[in-house]
């Protein structure tokens, strides 16, 4: 991949298209950060690349390189993203983005927590907050048209079939909790997303479900 440069030889931010890829595993290359977007880190098994983390604005990606050591994975964007090189200097600079990197990755490995526990569409709900506070003009009481995964995507991150997950969109479009849900995208208010009760049989294709309710406060 061919990276731009400013006139100050600073790196410019790379912009990727939804499935282009940032890296890959086994490859040499700097170290990045998100700055918008989210990426799927993928790992090459016997049945092809398996999800294992999302990255999400802000995190630090390929701080392995920092350890003389190539891609541990491959780094795929799930919607229209913005990278950034991250400058290695000295030793000190080096321990500073180990540290950032690690503190990044504990994190996110509390989101992982919930994208793969529970049930299927009470980790659809954690990975669309998600993905809606990445969002730099984020306003979680508003209802506005947000970029989404693809279908394949969002199965394999919450760990679950493509089938249950287009029933359960099919079921929030439904219940007006979405609307227009198209192949890449979709309207609708990350507060109401939070502050609803989501009954269960979300994952049935019949419709057959208890009416959505308010959270009492």
């Amino acid at each position: 991949m061919n990276h731009a440069f400013h006139a100050d030889g600073v790196p410019a931010p790379l912009g990727l298209a939804t499935g282009d890829t940032l890296f890959e595993a086994g490859h040499g290359g700097p170290v990045w950060q998100l700055q918008s977007g989210a990426l799927r880190l993928d790992q090459l098994g016997r049945e092809g690349q398996r999800f294992v983390q999302l990255v999400l604005p802000g995190d630090l990606v390929g701080a392995e390189q920092l350890a003389a050591s190539g891609y541990a994975h491959s780094a795929r964007a799930i919607v229209p993203s913005v990278a950034v090189q991250r400058a290695v200097g000295g030793d000190a600079e080096r321990r500073l983005l180990l540290a950032e990197a690690l503190l990044g990755q504990l994190s996110r490995t509390g989101d992982l927590v919930l994208l793969r526990t529970g049930t299927a569409q009470e980790r659809l709900r954690h990975l669309l907050l998600l993905l809606s506070g990445a969002e730099s003009d984020w306003d979680e009481a508003e209802a506005s048209q947000r970029v989404l995964p693809t279908i394949k995507d969002v199965a394999a991150i919450i760990d679950t079939a493509p089938e249950t997950v287009s029933r359960i969109f099919a079921n929030l479009k439904r219940s007006h909790l979405l609307d227009g849900r198209q192949r890449q995208g979709a309207r609708f208010s990350a507060a109401r997303l939070r502050e609803q009760v989501w009954p269960a049989g979300m994952t049935r294709s019949d419709g057959g479900q208890r009416p959505l309710q308010l959270v009492e406060v």
